[in-house]
């Protein structure tokens, strides 16, 4: 998971409790106050510079937290302790690498700071310092003997990791160069190669591939960088990771590369690794999907992905996505790019010796697929096309974008009359999404106008009902209802 963001958490606890009438704050009320005037006489008093808030923070806190160096010194020199820590084991010294502040740290640390006192969840200053991002502070933290490869304690993360998941290149490259671990593992089995390629972070990624790290070093039933990078939609970073020698066909998570790209960018996803739903119009439009999508199928193809390669567990649910609206069991890139009626990927998987007949599987599901609905089972990659189990509220195709699919897989020599398990043709998928072109097509092509499914639906019985959820299923004359009638449906 994305490092989280902790500077609210600081602040809230600097913030938290009222002061006690017992003991004399004056000073650390006036630090907090930012009132220079006040601390200067309450130091020419005997008052004691340690004095803490009832939540542990003292003067030098504040003055970190405020990047305020002048009182910071005159603190000092009256003998503040540079290493207290509050009640969340918060140091003045973690407090100014959140900040990001070159000139405390280089303060603090002369004056005897530990750099690697930890926070209660064992951020140490150098992981703050590494996901802040400013190199002055990682150097002064590192020549000062800062562990380069400590871990906190809830996902066992690094300042590695937390530098590659912020995007901090250089930073990085710093904590390579001192030592830092890039074979090192997460909870949740990511490495710094999966951090990059997860952000898409192509400088960091060739960084830790030069320092060793592994292209396809992976945790056991994980994505490997290649499907993360794929995944995320990160096409050049994906093709860097191919022309460095990463397998193509790696599907230890169950899919390939190849499926995700041949069949995703389609619809509204966040990604199973990401936190931000973005709609894949606007995506594409930011990223240029279409073209990268095609180069990234075109790159895996080359380097020798499998355009047959079928899957065997399901995909992550990834917000609004058409991976987890059937049972995919057996799909192929090409059945996957048919779902997203990507023309020129099919194409360009069909030219690559892709078969366009190999439909999901009829059989028994496996253990990873069951709970799924078979409704869907032994469906082709020309009924997919047409619409079959299309979710109409969550999909992006066009009904034009389904004809020109359906076309170029009827070309292919697609059986306009084949059933899948539950009695559904690709007639009932074009009735279902009511276009009437495609029904026309499919009827011009001698589909069977009266074929029944397992449920005894129709096309025409498809195609003028209306299934709201929560009430009764509604019936409604459509002009797809009567397109049918006029082609001999009953």
């Amino acid at each position: 998971m994305r490092v989280p963001r902790c500077s609210w958490v600081v602040v809230a606890a600097l913030w938290a409790w009222p002061a006690a009438a017992s003991d004399d704050l004056r000073l650390v009320e006036a630090v907090k106050a930012r009132n220079a005037s006040a601390v200067r006489t309450l130091l020419a008093e005997p008052v004691d510079v340690n004095t803490p808030q009832p939540d542990g923070a003292t003067p030098l806190h504040w003055a970190s937290h405020w990047t305020d160096l002048e009182t910071a010194r005159l603190l000092l020199r009256a003998g503040a302790t540079v290493n207290g820590a509050n009640d969340f084991g918060i140091t003045p010294l973690s407090l100014a690498c959140t900040n990001g502040s070159a000139a405390m740290v280089d303060l603090l640390l002369g004056a005897g700071a530990d750099p690697n006192a930890a926070r209660l969840t064992g951020e140490t200053p150098l992981m703050t310092a590494a996901r802040t991002g400013i190199l002055e502070v990682v150097e002064a933290l590192l020549t000062h003997g800062a562990d380069v490869n400590a871990a906190e304690s809830s996902r066992m993360q690094t300042a590695l990791m937390w530098a590659v998941s912020e995007v901090h290149p250089v930073v990085a490259r710093t904590l390579i160069a001192h030592g830092a671990n890039v074979h090192g593992r997460s909870t949740g089995g990511f490495t710094p190669l999966l951090f990059a390629a997860r952000e898409g972070d192509l400088d960091s990624a060739r960084a830790l591939v030069e320092a060793g790290a592994k292209v396809d070093d992976a945790a056991a039933g994980s994505p490997s960088a290649l499907v993360v990078a794929t995944v995320r939609g990160h096409a050049p970073l994906a093709m860097w990771l191919l022309d460095q020698g990463a397998d193509p066909n790696a599907a230890a998570a169950g899919f390939a590369a190849l499926h995700w790209a041949s069949g995703s960018w389609e619809t509204e996803v966040t990604g199973p690794y990401g936190f931000v739903t973005e709609r894949h119009d606007e995506w594409r439009a930011l990223r240029g999907v279409p073209t990268q999508k095609l180069e990234l199928v075109r790159a895996l193809l080359d380097h020798g992905a499998d355009p047959n390669a079928r899957l065997v567990k399901p995909p992550p649910r990834v917000g609004f996505s058409v991976f987890n609206t059937r049972s995919l069991e057996g799909a192929t890139p090409f059945w996957l790019a048919a779902m997203a009626a990507d023309v020129d990927t099919l194409r360009l998987l069909a030219d690559s010796g892709a078969d366009p007949h190999i439909g999901t599987t009829n059989e028994p599901p496996q253990a990873s697929f069951e709970g799924q609905s078979l409704v869907h089972r032994g469906t082709t990659p020309m009924m997919v096309a047409a619409g079959v189990g299309r979710n109409m509220a969550e999909s992006l195709v066009t009904n034009d974008r389904a004809l020109d699919a359906v076309r170029l897989i009827s070309g292919f020599g697609g059986d306009v009359n084949a059933m899948n398990q539950a009695g559904n043709t690709a007639l009932h998928g074009a009735a279902h999404t009511r276009s009437d072109a495609l029904v026309q097509f499919l009827v011009d092509n001698a589909a069977a106008v009266n074929v029944q499914n397992e449920s005894g639906e129709t096309p025409l019985t498809v195609a003028e009902r209306y299934v709201q959820p929560g009430t009764a299923t509604i019936i409604a004359r459509t002009s797809t209802g009567d397109l049918l009638r006029a082609l001999g449906a009953q």
